[in-house]
């Protein structure tokens, strides 16, 4: 069952929400055939859009250390909001981090990142 956090805009009274799981599955294959090793990760979901009216994709962080910037080249992911390369010190603020990103978005090469452009949310 997720968590679903309802984030507000007061200039436009309106609010979007995004859903937070835990989940664990198994692998259907791995690179020695099939796991009997359960993965765990956190899953973003949401259905509203960016201001372009595109819908999100689901997020996925198996760790602390998969920041919300994680990009392809790994030496240049960060975190939204400190623009840090460090793991996250808790769920808490991996979370927090996850939240502002789908809020704000972010431009393409995003502070060094290998990003590409995310719009922020739309709440009118």
């Amino acid at each position: 069952m997720p968590i679903n956090y309802s984030i507000y805009s007061n200039g436009n009274a309106t609010s979007k929400t995004v859903a937070l799981d835990f989940v664990s599955d198994y692998l259907a294959s791995s690179s020695n055939g099939v796991s009997d090793n359960p993965k765990y990760f956190f899953k973003f979901t949401t259905a509203a859009t960016d201001e372009d009216g595109n819908k999100y994709g689901a997020r996925v962080s198996e760790s602390l250390s998969d920041v919300a910037l994680n990009s392809a080249n790994p030496g240049t992911s960060r975190q939204r909001l400190s623009n840090t390369a460090a793991a996250y010190g808790n769920v808490k603020s991996m979370v927090v981090d996850y939240l502002a990103d789908y809020v704000l978005g972010h431009d393409a090469l995003h502070n060094g990142t290998t990003v590409a452009e995310q719009k922020p949310m739309k709440f009118n």
